[in-house]
């Protein structure tokens, strides 16, 4: 007899370590060369000959630019180092999100909730969706607000999933296979 490990396998992510570095190197030079364009452009400014109140404007502009800037990277800094998120696995209890060895959510088909208008669709597309790409969404319980909301699969990560559309599939195959009792 086949077990169910063997009928339904897990699957893990695949993360690209090339475009993960490429993405981080991209913002790293944007973060360091965004404020030196700003201190450039307030002091090319200051040293035209144009009124001075238009130049105290522009520094003090700049100024203010340049610390929502700092502020912004020092709050995404402090948040990224909670938590990274680096694998997910699919299996045939739900969608699993892992930091190193040690598991930080889960996404359980237990935990999925039929529509509380209507009783139906647990997944489903939404129809109305025209501008973005088709999300597969679900309802669940959430404690916080205590009532069930819609939430959309998307696949958490602090790398770059290249097997996303697999997860997905993997996903929806389980709901398919499942036994509802």
């Amino acid at each position: 007899m086949v077990s169910d490990e063997n009928q339904f396998p897990a699957i893990d992510s695949k993360t690209s370590k090339g475009w993960t570095l490429a993405i981080k190197v991209f913002f790293s030079i944007f973060a360091v060369l965004t404020p030196l364009m700003m201190i450039l452009m307030a002091w090319l400014t200051l040293a035209s000959k144009i009124k001075f109140e238009i130049k105290f404007l522009i520094a003090v502009l700049a100024i203010f630019v340049i610390g929502l800037f700092v502020w912004l990277l020092r709050v995404q800094i402090r948040k990224k180092t909670a938590t990274k998120i680096i694998r997910a696995t699919v299996d045939k209890t739900g969608i699993h999100y892992y930091s190193n060895k040690r598991l930080v959510k889960s996404v359980q088909y237990n935990q999925l909730m039929p529509n509380p208008e209507n009783g139906k669709y647990d997944v489903f597309i939404p129809l109305d969706q025209t501008d973005t790409i088709m999300d597969l969404c679900f309802y669940v319980f959430d404690d916080v607000v205590e009532k069930v909301v819609m939430k959309a699969f998307f696949i958490e990560g602090d790398v770059v999933i290249t097997n996303g559309n697999s997860l997905k599939k993997h996903f929806i195959k389980e709901l398919l296979c499942s036994d509802p009792t």
